[in-house]
C-alpha cells in the first residue's frame, strides 16, 4: 500500500507545486532535527502526497522519487530562512480545480487525527510544520470529496492530447429556451438508488479498487476537460456580450477562476439576452462533459450548493456537451434558482441525485 503524507505548502506553494518538487531543510534554525523534515526521508516513489495551503486541500501528488539530499533549490533562493543543506523529492501534482476546505470536512476527520504529529489541531486548524502522515481515513474522506470515480466519459478519452485538438473548435450552439421539464429533474432517494444499483452491478466498476494512480489520471482529464469547457464559455460570454453591449462591456468579462479559488463560479459576465442597461451582471459555473447526452450527471459539491443560493438572483449553470467531440460544442444554461431557499432545497426540489458523500447528523428513532 502507497504511504500517504500531508505537506504544508503556505509560504512555497507556488515554487513547489509548479515545479514539481518538495523540499525541506535538513536541520532547523538553530541546527537541531526536525520531526516534519526527518519524515522526508520516508517517502519512496509512488508514495501519495495532500498539499495544503491556505486551510485547504488544494493539490494532490504522486512522488516521482524517493527522497535524496539536495541543495535549496534556486526556485528557493528568496527563502534565504532556510539552510543549504535539505532533502528532496519530485512531486507530480495535479492542482484541484474545486480546492476542499479543511472547515467543511473537518466534522468527519477530526474523529480519525492522530495523538502525536497530526497536521491539525483539534479545531482543524493546521499545525505548524511543514510534513506529516496522512491517515488513511482522512484519504479516503478526501477522495470522496473529490468525487472520484472512474467516469465513462473521461475513459472515453485514450490519451490527454486528444483532448488538446478541441482547441480548434470556435463554435457554441447554445440551446435556445428554458431548460424543458424533461431536464428539471425531481430528487428523490428511489430514482437514485436505482442508477447507483445499476451502476454499481455492472461487471466493470463492481469489486474495483481505484489506485492512486487512476485518481490522478482521472483528476487531470477531469480538469483538461473543464478548463477547456470554461475557456470556450469565456470566449462565448465575451462575444455576445460585445455584441449586446459593446466592446467596452466585453472587456468587463472576466475569467475569475483563474485568479481567484472558492467563489462557486468561475465567469463574471452579463445577461446579454435581456436589453436593460447597464446590462446585468452574472455569475457562470460551467460544468463541462465529453457526453452528448443532456441528462449525464456531474459532481457538485454541497458547498457548492451553497454558492448558488447565495448568488441565486445573478447565478448560471452552463453545461457544456460534447467537449472531446470534433465538432460543435452544445452549451445548455441553467439560471433557475432565485425560487430556491437553501443548498437542502435545491436537493429536494430541483435535483435527481445520487448520494456520493452523506454527511450523517442525527438518527431516527421510532417509538
Amino acid at each position: 500500500m502507497k504511504r500517504k503524507f500531508i505537506v504544508m505548502q503556505n509560504a512555497s506553494h507556488k515554487e513547489e507545486i509548479g515545479n514539481g518538487f518538495m523540499w525541506s531543510p535538513q536541520k532547523n534554525k538553530v541546527g537541531g532535527k526536525n520531526h516534519s523534515y526527518e519524515r522526508m526521508k520516508e517517502i519512496r516513489n509512488g508514495d501519495i502526497i495532500v498539499s495544503c495551503y491556505d486551510k485547504a486541500v488544494r493539490a494532490i501528488g504522486i512522488a516521482t522519487s524517493s527522497c535524496y539530499e539536495n541543495n535549496r533549490p534556486t526556485e528557493l533562493e528568496n527563502f534565504g530562512q532556510w539552510n543549504q543543506a535539505g532533502y528532496r523529492v519530485d512531486v507530480n501534482y495535479t492542482v484541484l480545480e474545486n480546492p476542499i476546505k479543511i472547515e467543511d470536512i473537518w466534522e468527519e476527520m477530526k474523529r480519525y487525527r492522530p495523538d502525536h504529529y497530526s497536521a491539525f489541531q483539534e479545531d482543524g486548524r493546521g499545525n505548524q510544520a511543514y510534513l506529516f502522515p496522512c491517515p488513511e481515513e482522512w484519504y479516503e474522506i478526501i477522495v470522496r470529496y473529490l468525487g472520484i470515480e472512474i467516469l465513462e466519459e473521461v475513459e472515453e478519452v485514450e490519451e490527454i492530447e486528444e483532448i488538446e485538438e478541441i482547441e480548434e473548435i470556435e463554435e457554441i450552439e447554445e440551446i435556445e429556451g428554458d431548460i424543458t421539464e424533461e431536464h428539471k429533474m425531481s430528487s428523490t432517494f428511489e430514482e437514485g438508488q436505482i442508477k447507483v444499483d445499476k451502476r454499481m452491478n455492472t461487471k466493470k466498476k463492481k469489486d474495483r479498487v481505484v489506485s492512486p494512480e487512476d485518481i490522478q489520471k482521472d483528476m487531470t482529464k477531469r480538469k483538461k476537460i473543464g478548463n477547456i469547457a470554461e475557456e470556450k464559455v469565456f470566449s462565448y460570454m465575451k462575444r455576445k456580450v460585445a455584441e449586446a453591449f459593446g466592446q467596452e462591456w466585453a472587456e468587463k468579462v472576466k475569467h475569475v477562476a483563474k485568479t481567484q479559488d472558492g467563489l462557486g463560479y468561475d465567469i463574471e459576465a452579463f445577461d446579454y439576452r435581456q436589453s436593460e442597461f447597464p446590462p446585468k451582471p452574472t455569475k457562470v459555473e460551467v460544468k463541462g462533459t465529453t457526453s452528448k447526452d443532456r441528462g449525464s450527471s456531474y459532481f457538485i459539491s454541497f458547498p457548492e450548493l451553497e454558492k448558488f443560493i447565495k448568488h441565486k438572483e445573478e447565478l448560471w449553470v452552463v453545461r457544456v456537451f460534447g467537449v472531446t467531440k470534433q465538432e460543435n460544442l452544445i452549451m445548455e444554461i441553467d439560471d433557475d434558482f432565485k425560487q430556491y431557499n437553501s443548498a437542502a432545497d435545491l436537493l429536494i426540489r430541483k435535483y435527481r441525485y445520487i448520494p456520493q458523500v452523506v454527511e450523517i447528523l442525527g438518527t431516527k428513532v421510532e417509538g
